[in-house]
């Protein structure tokens, strides 16, 4: 089979440049009716065959169902090309994953697809058209997953080595745009991704992958624009780059979650702009843009060595969500349940937040399992202020350790900018948080952390009542709090050391004595 296929390259030679495969001269009509997958896929069966080649869809649109990508190809689609995806479910035969995953369990068909590879890319200008819409692919909230095993991604790939995809437009995935499973070696470069037809509208989800860079690309999506996942306990995300993106999007911009079996480390994010989509989501709910970063662990990952600077925000509700909880989800039927995770060494700096909502920006871990080394500085985050009224009164909030984690778990919070609970080693430099319009609630609430220092951090309000209260808290050094007096509460607050004179207030007669000044 091998030599028929060289055979047929050094034919088609004579008529296209070396090295490139025109999906034309194996068949392809490129006329957007007539269904060109076979075409497309003997050309890249062919290029493998020859020890790897370009295969190229020249201007055309080319209508499709899976294409399985193989062995040092590439699939390059010209400027006025567009890969466009069949809108029949019998177009995309199952895909079983050679790789043991959580998302086994609802996703096998994609338009793309890519097991056990080396040395793949799919590059050029032109679209991949996933045509997903909900009249194509018609889904309600009321299903389990919104009926997904009925919606195949765009893309999948799965166990590669050195993955490249470069300058393309994806756009209308039924589901997942593009989902990386255990791959190592990826380098997403350029892309523009719109996806807003469906639900699961995620931009990219990159799962259980090693050294991995995403740059210089733009994200438009209903669901999470980046998605870091590990569902397979045995694996873990790290060594990943993701630099000069500019993210819209109706849920989270940047999520770690909410699948984390396995282990997530090193990451560095920096020089992204994100905002909240135009387009309305497709939720009912009267809510978008639910966070900026959601960094999670609740099914027994660690999560550690996240670096995240320079960041823009505008639009978003919650901009820092970083939660630790115990929901323990195996990832395989009749797998053992995950215990609780760890999450430590999550540095911040340099981000300017503009909120569009009421629900303030959390750290959180569970009793007996802090939050680890936490890190704020040069960050300012601009509330909308107007809260309620009881939720500024709101103590010993439900743990809701097992509820899938998000940001409207601490809807009821009694803090516009950041609520803090069960943290040791927290660190605010340089940090403000103001509110546009007077809101009752205090700009900052820690609750039972311990080991704490804020520096030059800044508490603006229109109203005068504290705007920083500690319950229960440890060790806590506050050195030029600005704009704010200061609440303390709580049988357990010791060791609290104040630099300047400030309004104090002891809700109990016994924490007075247990503070130093």
């Amino acid at each position: 089979m091998k030599k028929i296929g060289c055979l047929l390259c050094m034919i088609l030679w004579v008529h296209i440049a070396w090295g490139d495969l025109d999906v034309r001269r194996f068949g392809a009509v490129g006329d957007g009716v007539t269904l060109d997958t076979h075409a497309i896929q003997a050309a890249i069966d062919s290029a493998s065959a020859c020890g790897g080649e370009t295969v190229v869809l020249s201007p055309g649109r080319y209508l499709c169902g899976t294409l399985t990508l193989r062995n040092n190809v590439v699939l390059h689609i010209a400027r006025g090309a567009t890969l466009l995806g069949s809108t029949s479910l019998q177009d995309y035969p199952e895909h079983v994953s050679s790789y043991l995953s959580h998302v086994n369990r609802y996703s096998t068909r994609s338009l793309i697809v890519a097991d056990g590879a080396v040395n793949i890319a799919i590059t050029g200008e032109g679209i991949i058209d996933g045509q997903g819409t909900l009249e194509n692919y018609p889904a309600t909230e009321t299903e389990t997953l919104m009926g997904i095993t009925r919606r195949p991604y765009l893309m999948r790939i799965i166990s590669c080595k050195g993955v490249k995809v470069q300058g393309i437009r994806l756009k209308n995935s039924p589901a997942w745009t593009q989902h990386y499973l255990n791959c190592e070696n990826i380098l997403v470069d350029g892309i523009d991704v719109y996806n807003h037809g469906n639900y699961n509208n995620d931009g990219i989800d990159i799962d259980n992958c090693r050294q991995v860079r995403i740059v210089d690309s733009h994200f438009n999506t209903d669901d999470d624009a980046i998605c870091f996942k590990t569902t397979n306990a045995t694996g873990r995300c790290e060594n990943v780059v993701v630099a000069n993106c500019v993210i819209a999007a109706n849920c989270n911009a940047m999520k770690w979650g909410s699948e984390t079996n396995g282990g997530f480390r090193n990451f560095t994010i920096t020089n992204c702009v994100f905002r909240r989509a135009d387009e309305p989501t497709i939720y009912d709910r009267p809510h978008r843009a639910l966070g900026g970063f959601a960094i999670e662990t609740v099914d027994g990952a660690t999560v550690e060595n996240i670096n995240i600077s320079n960041i823009s925000m505008q639009g978003v509700m919650t901009p820092i969500f970083i939660r630790l909880a115990n929901r323990g989800r195996n990832y395989y039927d009749g797998g053992p349940t995950q215990p609780v995770g760890t999450l430590r060494n999550i540095h911040l700096s340099n981000i300017t937040a503009h909120m569009h909502g009421l629900v303030s920006s959390s750290i959180t871990g569970l009793d007996g399992y802090p939050v680890e080394n936490i890190t704020l500085s040069n960050v300012h985050i601009i509330c909308d202020g107007g809260g309620d009224a009881a939720y500024a009164r709101n103590r010993d909030l439900p743990s809701h350790e097992k509820e899938y984690p998000e940001t409207l778990l601490f809807i009821d919070a009694p803090a516009s900018g950041l609520f803090v609970r069960n943290a040791r080693g927290l660190h605010l430099q340089n940090v403000t948080l103001e509110a546009r319009t007077a809101d009752p609630r205090a700009l900052l609430f820690m609750e039972n952390v311990d080991d704490a220092t804020l520096q030059h951090t800044a508490l603006r309000n229109p109203i005068t009542h504290p705007q920083l209260i500690l319950r229960d808290n440890s060790d806590i050094i506050i050195s030029n709090l600005k704009y704010s007096d200061i609440q303390i509460e709580g049988s357990q607050s010791h060791d609290i050391v104040i630099d300047r004179d400030l309004t104090t207030i002891y809700t109990d007669g016994a924490t007075r004595k247990a503070l130093k000044k």
